[in-house]
């Protein structure tokens, strides 16, 4: 009987302890979702060839935004949707992977709505307007996947 016992008791514990694990979880998300990454240190995280970071620019416009300046390897999913996006990007989009959502500005609807689609995601402070206001690197034209023999790109 005292086998049995013992059984439920360890259950019973790690069941609780997996519950607690998944609020953490959980309320980990959020927090992350409410700080926003500031430029430089952005620019430092993407610099480290070792980061496993993908940053998405959810400006609305392609021709108008994306195009014409935005962070070095970022995927652009226009207004957050992929239907929108170039067919080279949707397959690059990964929603288990840390993501920074880069809007204009910061604070747009649609980095908003973005945020909630990652399982850990936090926005550009000030967005791209503060990403070109700290002098950072930025690259331009149409959106092309990474090349693996080169190394993937770098800042």
């Amino acid at each position: 009987m005292k086998p049995f016992v013992e059984m439920w008791i360890y259950l019973v514990a790690m069941l609780a302890l997996s519950h607690l694990v998944v609020v953490e979880g959980h309320a980990r998300g959020d927090l992350e979702r409410r700080l926003a990454v500031e430029p430089r240190e952005l620019y430092r995280t993407l610099a480290r060839s070792r980061t496993g970071w993908q940053v998405v620019d959810v400006r609305p416009d392609l021709a108008g935004g994306y195009e014409d300046s935005h962070v070095p390897g970022a995927v652009p999913l226009p207004g957050c949707d992929e239907a929108r996006a170039p067919a080279a990007a949707r397959e690059r989009i990964l929603r288990s992977v840390p993501t920074v959502v880069v809007s204009a500005r910061g604070g747009e609807p649609e980095e908003r709505a973005c945020l909630d689609r990652f399982t850990s995601a936090r926005r550009l402070a000030g967005g791209m307007e503060a990403w070109n206001a700290a002098s950072l690197p930025e690259d331009s034209g149409e959106y092309a996947p990474p090349s693996v023999k080169a190394g993937g790109g770098c800042l």
